[in-house]
């Protein structure tokens, strides 16, 4: 794993895009597996632990905790089925929390997908961001990310307030 580099902030490699179009729940996903990418790539950081927080402070302190779990499974599952580096932009810096990289593209896409019941869709996206390597664990742990996920909105204004 490899998050963007601070000192490109803003800038970063081709194939970089904003956050526009993204949902609430698009984000919390996003913003606890950023945590937890950088937990992997940087353990000093301890991002698990922003992770934690950031998800309480958004879904509360009974629901937050279930999603974190939720996601690190698949983080798990997809890191155990890639072979290279995973790029991801740094949560700590506004500038490039606002850019989502390619491989995280990947991700979202197959979480939207998953959420949508457009499994085809979903393992297409899975074989790309685990480069051709067995996805089936990684499609089953998104299935149970979107099963602990609030039904009812998240807390108003949640694309606005810092999630850490």
């Amino acid at each position: 794993m490899s998050g963007a580099g601070h000192g490109r902030c803003g800038k970063g490699p081709a194939g970089l895009s904003d956050l526009t179009g993204l949902g609430q729940s698009d984000l919390v996903v996003l913003m606890i597996a950023r945590y937890f990418f950088q937990s992997f790539a940087q353990p000093e950081a301890e991002g698990w632990l922003r992770a934690i927080s950031g998800a309480e402070q958004v879904m509360g302190r009974e629901v937050g905790p279930q999603v974190v779990c939720a996601v690190l499974r698949t983080v798990q599952q997809m890191r155990a089925a890639r072979r290279n580096h995973f790029h991801f932009s740094n949560p700590d810096c506004p500038g490039c929390a606002a850019r989502l990289c390619g491989h995280e593209r990947l991700f979202l896409n197959t979480f939207r997908s998953v959420r949508r019941g457009r499994i085809a869709d979903a393992e297409a996206h899975a074989m790309l961001l685990c480069e051709g390597n067995c996805s089936e664990g990684l499609i089953a742990a998104m299935g149970e990310l979107c099963a602990a996920l609030p039904s009812a909105p998240l807390r108003p204004s949640v694309e606005r307030q810092a999630l850490h």
